[in-house]
């Protein structure tokens, strides 16, 4: 069985997941939209603040 990708030596965190998905669909409105309200509802409230921090440093919105 071949694993494509980089290995990684621990399970991503969810936070990290989202960001992870916001870097891939960033170009695309919509599908940045999505990401956001999918991961505001699902992340606890200190992840969510962290989150948003994090997307207003990198990204428009």
């Amino acid at each position: 069985m071949n694993h494509n990708g980089v290995p990684l030596d621990h399970v991503p965190s969810a936070l990290e997941q989202y960001k992870s998905l916001i870097r891939h669909v960033h170009a695309e409105p919509v599908m940045m939209r999505r990401a956001m309200r999918l991961a505001f509802r699902s992340l606890p409230q200190q992840e969510t603040v962290a989150l948003r921090d994090w997307i207003q440093t990198h990204y428009t919105l």
